[in-house]
């Protein structure tokens, strides 16, 4: 007669403990798998992708820290959707890798570890280890390029905490931490240039002398933002180096590498913060 109580007793807390692990790991994300396969002078690559559904492309968001400390130093977002020959073999489609620009000479320290995550519905999943880079000899510690099998497992929920932001409905979410280092300028008018002659001089060089680089150069109104200052927009934290005719008050001019991406951003408006 006790039977029957006790395998509803059982039967309850079998449901309960699949409804516990649903709730832990969102269908649409709890399989993603994936990682940081290398690093160097350049770029960051790895690949992502869901065994159950291989037509979802990843939305991956990479977060690159000063060794040591707890706090990003630069956010870089990329989809995975590019061809990978080393993939196949494992997962039968290539087209899962990401591939991330990125320019290690703008900080000011030598040592990093990088991050990978896979954002779906405000959650994020981390893509494997956290990998070391040193700048000074260029090396990292790393899974092998060639090989996915060891990342079986699927990747990490993590919960992050997201201050307010003013970007543009559709913007990548802004996930630097306001500290008491910042100080808001409030919303500025940003718009996009590149070294082209439609653009400026064509020559590359920027009204400080030094040649324009990408997510690090940004020109500003040097009466409100001195040649040197320190601001940073959305995830990046950029160096007035440049001014220009039309750049007059609250605006600012994101210097890009190519005339298209400058055309592609467009003109948004946005907070910015001086960084101290």
């Amino acid at each position: 007669m006790m039977k029957n109580p006790i395998a509803k007793q059982v039967k309850h807390l079998i449901l309960c403990l699949i409804a516990i692990a649903l709730m832990a790991f969102p269908a649409s994300a709890a399989g993603v798998r994936g990682k940081i396969t290398s690093i160097d002078s350049g770029s960051i690559s790895g690949w992502a992708w869901n065994p159950d559904n291989t037509n979802d492309v990843q939305n991956v968001e990479i977060h690159i820290f000063q060794a040591g400390k707890a706090e990003p130093i630069q956010y870089l977002h990329v989809t995975a959707d590019k061809y990978r020959e080393d993939l196949v073999a494992d997962l039968k489609d290539g087209w899962h890798g990401f591939r991330a620009e990125v320019n290690w000479s703008q900080f000011n320290c030598s040592d990093f570890k990088v991050k990978a995550y896979v954002v779906k519905d405000g959650s994020y999943y981390l893509l494997g280890d956290a990998v070391s880079y040193s700048r000074t000899s260029g090396s990292s510690s790393k899974a092998p390029a060639s090989s996915v099998k060891p990342a079986a497992q699927p990747a990490a929920q993590v919960t992050m905490v997201q201050p307010p932001s003013s970007a543009p409905t559709g913007a990548s979410p802004q996930l630097v931490p306001i500290s008491n280092t910042e100080t808001p300028l409030g919303i500025f008018s940003i718009s996009g240039y590149c070294g082209c002659d439609a653009c400026g001089s064509g020559t590359g060089l920027t009204y400080s002398g030094v040649i324009a680089q990408a997510n690090h150069t940004i020109a500003a109104d040097l009466s409100i933002l001195p040649l040197g200052s320190k601001v940073r927009v959305g995830n990046v934290i950029y160096t007035v180096e440049d001014m220009g005719s039309g750049i007059q008050g609250k605006m600012l001019d994101i210097y890009y590498n190519s005339h298209e991406e400058a055309m592609a951003h467009g003109r948004t408006q946005q907070e910015a913060y001086l960084v101290q």
